[in-house]
């Protein structure tokens, strides 16, 4: 369903890296977070993740469930905090280093469309995910997967800004060496773009209460003056 970036994701293999290099580093470097705009830094992401669970209210015991979790980077803090924890993604090699790494949770290959409502959990998390969906339509899809597999609370994260596309890829074709060398190696791998607007009717119009979309503030982040955050909690 997502074309060109599916097949990227669903082929991904966790780089090799440095062994030397700490759990938390080595998932973020397999979930994409390695290089480029999208390189993180360990702490920047460690206080993302708890400023996130602390806006998210979640509290001792929750559960907690990423759809397009890769290897597990985000929930990997709350997995050793002792939550319950599980994920869904496509790419069937992060989702066996995300059963390594978290032998307790459940984890599945599945496309996004696919999620299964049934087994609900406290939280549902999507990051970076929905910048790879083909159409407004499909998110809409998704959307309504992801608030009914939600008890308590949903939060779409790191979603690329309407507002600001121009100006995104711009740097982006600045930092590619120009417009031409940015096309040639980003062809057919296009991102979809949100207004703020769009997405926060979205969340309210499935239910959800105290909406809010704020911007993107990971620290060092390169994506983060062109994306924004989401959420909202089942009333």
């Amino acid at each position: 369903m997502m074309s060109a970036w599916s097949a990227l994701w669903q082929d991904r293999r966790p780089p090799t890296g440095d062994p030397g290099a700490s759990l938390l580093r080595q998932l973020l470097d397999a979930d994409g977070f390695d290089s480029g705009f999208a390189r993180l830094e360990e702490r920047a992401w460690q206080n993302f993740s708890s400023e996130l669970a602390a806006t998210l209210e979640i509290s001792a015991g929750e559960s907690v469930y990423e759809v397009g979790c890769g290897a597990g980077a985000l929930i990997h803090g709350l997995y050793n905090a002792g939550h319950p924890i599980g994920g869904l993604d496509c790419s069937p090699a992060l989702i066996e280093l995300a059963r390594t790494i978290h032998p307790e949770a459940a984890f599945t290959v599945a496309d996004a469309a696919d999620l299964d409502p049934s087994e609900q959990a406290d939280v549902v998390l999507s990051m970076g995910l929905f910048l790879y969906f083909p159409s407004h339509e499909y998110a809409e899809r998704v959307l309504d997967l992801v608030v009914a597999k939600a008890r308590r609370a949903v939060a779409i994260l790191d979603l690329p800004d309407l507002a600001t596309r121009d100006a995104a890829i711009a740097e982006r074709e600045r930092v590619a060496g120009g417009a031409a060398a940015y096309a040639e190696r980003y062809a057919g791998l296009d991102h979809q773009y949100y207004d703020r607007d769009w997405v926060a009717r979205a969340l309210s119009d499935r239910g959800l209460s105290r909406v809010e979309t704020r911007g993107q503030m990971i620290a060092n982040y390169g994506n983060a003056p062109f994306r924004f955050n989401a959420w909202g909690f089942k009333r």
